[in-house]
């Protein structure tokens, strides 16, 4: 009789050690997510996750309208797995200014008695059926292919999330608040890679509303927007005494193939830079300004121009054309190690060796704006310095991959490179940037 007890005994801790540790008797209750920054504008769904271990068994989204309680999505099914992604959908008839949302789900567990594990979760969202109001208070008359351009706008929304101006539907170009409360200045950029130009202003709210106004800007097609093809011819020379020395400052191997050298320069490297200088470029470090001017750059005065904007350079070995690649920027020369001068206040944000640009300066001058000094042979200020118009920031050199002593002149708003000649042109720069934000600050007074 006592060994049956002792054997009863056993199969009660036997059995209860294995509803404890056994996986179908886990014990943790699902994890519910409800994507939402607490708004809603009733015609995006409500996602909504649920994650368990074991499985989801059942759910039940229940909404909370005032007095009114409603079940709007339910389920049974042990089948749903582990991961259940949820689409809710609101009625569209809700007069209410707040809703809630309750959330049950069920594992399929066998803790509890067969019963399974509950989770429960819930949110209050704000229903905000508005859109932003948003609109364009003025903007420049045109922009040409590698050009710039200004546009002030105003948006309004209790609820705002972000505003922006999108270009060609992929570059978003971030608004700086001006002047006035709703009120946003930008700079922008037609990219010489892109054959169109399109810009949008776009307002989005926590609710999910959108509103697109679309900015009308001339394309301007003549002069300085029309790039050369140009042919350079790459010796040995070349490859063994510039490029080689540019993969080995860059720490990288060198290909036996004197083309697999140059290309891996001109190509893989050069996305490198790029990749780089637009990220340093990128950044818009104010909060808020009131006003924005900017002289005319000239940074190597007495130069005479070498290579323009946008070129098309195709260069070939041996009779061969072996890369391609479109320049960033305008080449100036004068005299070896020749002084280079800031035209505008500004602080610097990179001094460094970027690869094929050489020892480059990169300096901020406000609302998005840069310039890039490449190939300098010394450095004159250093990275956090803030530069005075008038001061001497670098001298020419002929560090990373050039033929020779000059200056590598680039300009950058929000990270997209443009055409520098336009930012050299007082007349410009007074037309197109200047009067169109100054003319919108008299529109808003």
């Amino acid at each position: 009789m006592k060994k049956l007890w002792i054997l009863i005994l056993l199969l009660i801790i036997g059995a209860g050690g294995f509803v404890y540790f056994s996986p179908m008797f886990e014990k943790n209750p699902p994890k519910i997510t409800i994507k939402t920054d607490g708004y809603t504008n009733l015609k995006n769904p409500i996602e909504v996750d649920l994650k368990d271990d074991s499985g989801i068994k059942s759910y039940t989204v229940v909404l909370m309208n005032g007095n009114n309680t409603e079940v709007i999505a339910s389920a049974d099914n042990p089948n749903m797995g582990k991961n259940v992604t949820l689409k809710i959908k609101l009625p569209k008839n809700i007069k209410a200014n707040e809703i809630r949302l309750v959330v049950t789900a069920v594992d399929t567990s066998k803790w509890h008695f067969f019963a399974g594990n509950e989770a429960q979760k819930s949110v209050t969202l704000e229903v905000d059926k508005v859109a932003p109001d948003a609109q364009v208070v003025n903007n420049s008359y045109a922009i040409g292919r590698g050009g710039s351009a200004a546009a002030v706008v105003q948006v309004n929304d209790k609820n705002l999330k972000d505003a922006y101006i999108l270009v060609d539907g992929k570059y978003k170009f971030k608004l700086t608040p001006f002047y006035k409360k709703g009120y946003y200045v930008a700079l922008i950029a037609w990219p010489i890679w892109e054959n169109n130009f399109d810009a949008t202003l776009v307002a989005e709210d926590y609710a999910g509303n959108i509103v697109r106004e679309h900015i009308p800007y001339y394309w301007r097609t003549r002069g300085i927007y029309n790039p050369k093809d140009v042919k350079i011819r790459i010796n040995d020379k070349f490859i063994n005494q510039v490029a080689k020395r540019v993969l080995e400052r860059m720490g990288m191997s060198i290909p036996n193939d004197p083309v697999e050298i140059f290309k891996k320069v001109n190509e893989t490297v050069r996305k490198i830079n790029e990749a780089k200088i637009s990220q340093i470029t990128s950044p818009v470090y104010e909060e808020k300004i009131n006003s924005f001017y900017i002289r005319r750059f000239n940074p190597l005065p007495g130069s005479a121009k070498r290579a323009d904007f946008g070129e098309k350079r195709h260069y070939y070995y041996k009779g061969e054309q072996i890369s391609f690649a479109i320049h960033k920027g305008v080449d100036l020369a004068k005299i070896k190690r020749a002084k280079i001068y800031a035209n505008n206040n500004g602080r610097v944000v990179a001094n460094e060796y970027i690869g094929i640009y050489g020892n480059a300066l990169i300096i901020y001058h406000g609302l998005g704006l840069y310039t890039l000094y490449g190939h300098t042979s010394e450095f004159k200020v250093k990275k956090g310095d803030l530069v005075h118009r008038g001061m001497v920031i670098a001298r020419t050199g002929a560090t990373g991959a050039v033929f020779g002593d000059h200056l590598h002149f680039g300009v950058y708003v929000q990270g997209i490179p443009v055409q520098p000649l336009e930012w050299m042109d007082p007349h410009w720069i007074k037309t197109n940037i200047l009067n169109v934000i100054n003319g919108a600050k008299r529109m808003i007074k």
